[in-house]
C-alpha cells in the first residue's frame, strides 16, 4: 500500500519472525550468546524469558538458521497437548514411526532415536515455545526425558522459551528436581532509545529504503515511550503510522502522527499501548490479574497463535527442505541422475515444497485478516469525526 510513496521494495514492519529483519541489540546479543553456548556445550536445560513482543520467536529462527549440520532439532509451540501426548508428539517431531501407543514403546522407539543420534555424532535439541503454559505434570515429563543419557553426556538438550510468567511456573514448590537442572538462563530486555532509532533505521534499511529520515526524531521518541522498547509493539506503531502517513500524503513521520495513532489504536480498544509489562506490575506492586479481552481481542489472540504455530511448522518444513537439497546435490554429484534415491529425494522435495507453499498461503490469509480486524485509515477518519 505504502511501500512506492515512501520509496521502500517491501513493508519493513511486518509482526512475522522474519530472520533477515533480525536487529542484534545487546539484551539479544546476550541471549544469542546463552543460546548458542548452550548448545556447543550441550549443557542440558536451557530457560529464555522475555515480554510478549521482545522477539523470542526471532531469536529462535535466527538460531535454528544458523545451527551446525550436525543437529537435529525438534519444535513443539502447542504446550496445551503437551502433558498427555508428549512422547508421541516427540516421537511426530523427529519423524519417527510411532503406529504404537503404549508409553512404555514409545519411549523405547524415542532412547533408541536418541541413541543412534548420538552413535552418528548428531546432537539433539528440543525447543519449548511459549514454555509459561506448561503444567506441573508436563515439566515432570520433560524433567523424566532428560533421565535419557548417556554415561557422560546428555542425549537429549531441552530449551524453554516463554514470557516472564515461566519463571512463576519453574518457581513452583515440588519442581525443585527440574530446576536444579537448568544451567542457563537468560532474560530478554526491552531495547532502549539508542536501540529503538537503531532498530527502526535497521528495519528501514532493510528494506530498501533510500533515506533514514522517514521518522522524525521527536516521533521515534514518542515511538519508544508507548512501545516499552518492545520491538513488536515498534512494529505495529511503525506500521500503522506508515498507513496514516500515507493517507494523509504526509512524507515524514512526526510526533503528532504517533500520538494520533496511540489515541485511535486505543479507542478502538484493539491494542493497548498502555498495558504495563510483567516486571513494571511487579515494581507497582500490582498483583497480576487476567487482563479484560474484547471480544476482538480474543479473536486477534487465537489468529496470532496460529500464526506462531504455522510459522513453526513452516521453519520445521525449511530446514527439511534444505536437508533434501544438500542430499540431492550430494547424490548428483557421485551417483547418476537416475540413482532411485536421487528420484525419490526429488519427489520428497516436490512435496515439502507444495507444503510451504500452502503454509505460506494459509500465514498470508491470517495476517489479512489480522490487517482487516485492526483499524484503517477509514476508521481514523471516523474516529476524528467522533
Amino acid at each position: 500500500m505504502y511501500e512506492a510513496f515512501y520509496g521502500l521494495k517491501e513493508k519493513p514492519f511486518n509482526l512475522t519472525p522474519d530472520p533477515a529483519y533480525f536487529y542484534f541489540s545487546q539484551t539479544h546479543k546476550g541471549a544469542y550468546s546463552h543460546l548458542k553456548y548452550a548448545v556447543s556445550e550441550n549443557k542440558g536445560f536451557v530457560v529464555i524469558t522475555g515480554e510478549i513482543g521482545s522477539g523470542k520467536t526471532t531469536l529462535i529462527k535466527y538460531l535454528l538458521k544458523n545451527v551446525g549440520v550436525d543437529v537435529n532439532i525438534g519444535l513443539i509451540n502447542n504446550t496445551y497437548l503437551f502433558p498427555d501426548h508428549m512422547l508421541k508428539m516427540l516421537c511426530k517431531e523427529f519423524e519417527l514411526k510411532v503406529s504404537r501407543i503404549d508409553m512404555a514403546d514409545l519411549q523405547e522407539v524415542f532412547y533408541g532415536f536418541l541413541l543412534n543420534e548420538y552413535a552418528h555424532r548428531r546432537r539433539v535439541v528440543l525447543i519449548i515455545d511459549e514454555a509459561q503454559y506448561l503444567t506441573r505434570k508436563s515439566l515432570e515429563g520433560i524433567r523424566m526425558l532428560s533421565n535419557l543419557e548417556s554415561e557422560k553426556n546428555h542425549l537429549l538438550q531441552i530449551i524453554l522459551i516463554g514470557q516472564p510468567g515461566l519463571k512463576d511456573v519453574l518457581n513452583q514448590e515440588g519442581i525443585e528436581q527440574f530446576t536444579q537442572r537448568v544451567t542457563v538462563t537468560y532474560h530478554l530486555q526491552g531495547l532502549s532509545i539508542k536501540e529503538a532509532t537503531e532498530y527502526i533505521k535497521f528495519r528501514l534499511q532493510t528494506a530498501g529504503a533510500q533515506t533514514m529520515d522517514i521518522f522524525m526524531p521527536e516521533a521515534i521518541e514518542a515511538i519508544y515511550q508507548y512501545s516499552k522498547g518492545i520491538p513488536r509493539v515498534i512494529n505495529i506503531l511503525c506500521d500503522t503510522a506508515l498507513i496514516y502517513g500515507f493517507a494523509d500524503g504526509q512524507k515524514s513521520i512526526d510526533e503528532k502522527l504517533i500520538t494520533a495513532v496511540v489515541d485511535d489504536r486505543k479507542k478502538s480498544g484493539i491494542f493497548d499501548v498502555y498495558r504495563k509489562t510483567t516486571l513494571e506490575k511487579e515494581a507497582s506492586g500490582i498483583l497480576p490479574e487476567k487482563p479484560f479481552r474484547t471480544e476482538m481481542e480474543t479473536r486477534i489472540g487465537l489468529i496470532e497463535k496460529q500464526l506462531n504455530i504455522l510459522e513453526g511448522q513452516l521453519m520445521k518444513i525449511d530446514l527439511n527442505l534444505e536437508g533434501l537439497i544438500t542430499k540431492i546435490d550430494q547424490s548428483l554429484e557421485s551417483i547418476n541422475k537416475k540413482d532411485v534415491f536421487a528420484e525419490e529425494a526429488i519427489r520428497s522435495l516436490k512435496e515439502s515444497m507444495k507444503k510451504r507453499q500452502m503454509m505460506k498461503d494459509r500465514i498470508d490469509q491470517l495476517e489479512n485478516r489480522l490487517k482487516e480486524m485492526r483499524p484503517s485509515s477509514g476508521w481514523r477518519s471516523f474516529l476524528k469525526k467522533r
